[in-house]
């Protein structure tokens, strides 16, 4: 019932999971992360101490050795689904012989995909190649995730998706500041008709709530963005800035590209 990728990016010292399923709140049980650590992906009749101790296991051992020492101590493994990379990128997966088909998973380079309750092995083929493809960590994990749809993901549907990345912690001087606790990515949809479309209106959101970017010249914007505040009934842009959360993003003359974008888009 559901199908993931667990990734990790030695450029960017981080660790990501990405998950969609017909199953709600997916992202509250299958992801389990920890910088410097590894990620984990438990799922088919999912075991939530294989994320709770994987981690801990993980501070010791690869992904090979801890995968080994939880499904071997389990003894409803056979119904199990799981997905391990570790701090060095080694990924290790398994998929039990009881799990609903199509059931599977294909390790590579630094990434595992798996599901189970799939269309077909179309599905975690075309997640492999997103995850061995270029770009930024998270960029992989959607294009993982929306590839997957694409060849049917789910086979009974769509309901929930996330993307949880983290990162070693980096000191900052700004007043609030997720990477300064490893938290480089966390976005949940629940519950939702087309999950990965909302999941990727939200990641958007984050990237230009959080990520360092390039600022433009609100006066080479002025006739578009005062259509934008019109049409969505604000008096200036500095009202609908602070609304939205962009302080850190808008100077008074320049303002972040993607928030500029989200600002048209809306307006």
């Amino acid at each position: 019932m559901t199908y993931s990728i667990v990734i990790y990016d030695p450029e960017e010292k981080a660790w990501g999971v990405g998950v969609a399923s017909k199953f709600l709140a997916v992202g509250a049980f299958v992801p389990w992360l920890k910088p410097n650590v590894g990620a984990i992906a438990t799922q088919a009749l999912a075991n939530l101490e294989y994320g709770k101790k994987g981690l801990e296991l993980l501070e010791k051992y690869s992904a090979e050795e801890v995968l080994r020492k939880l499904t071997s101590e389990d003894p409803l493994r056979e119904k199990r689904q799981i997905g391990i990379v570790d701090s060095k990128g080694n990924g290790s997966a398994f998929t039990g012989k009881e799990c609903y088909p199509y059931a599977g998973h294909i390790v590579g380079n630094n990434f595992t995909v798996q599901g189970n309750i799939l269309a077909g092995e179309e599905v975690l083929e075309a997640m492999a190649k997103e995850a061995e493809g270029k770009g930024k960590i998270y960029e992989k994990i959607l294009r993982a995730l929306k590839a997957g749809e694409s060849k049917g993901g789910d086979k009974r549907g769509k309901q929930s998706a996330a993307i949880i990345v983290v990162r070693k912690e980096e000191k900052s001087n700004k007043e609030f500041d997720p990477f300064s606790v490893g938290k480089y990515l966390d976005i949940r949809v629940d519950d939702n008709p087309d999950p990965l479309k909302e999941l990727e209106r939200l990641l958007n959101l984050w990237a230009a709530t959080f990520f360092d970017e390039e600022f433009v010249n609100v006066e080479d914007y002025k006739e578009e963005i005062e259509k934008a505040l019109k049409r969505l009934g604000f008096k200036s842009l500095r009202e609908w800035v602070e609304l939205n959360n962009f302080e850190g993003k808008y100077t008074g003359d320049k303002i972040g590209k993607s928030v500029l974008k989200i600002l048209l888009s809306e307006g």
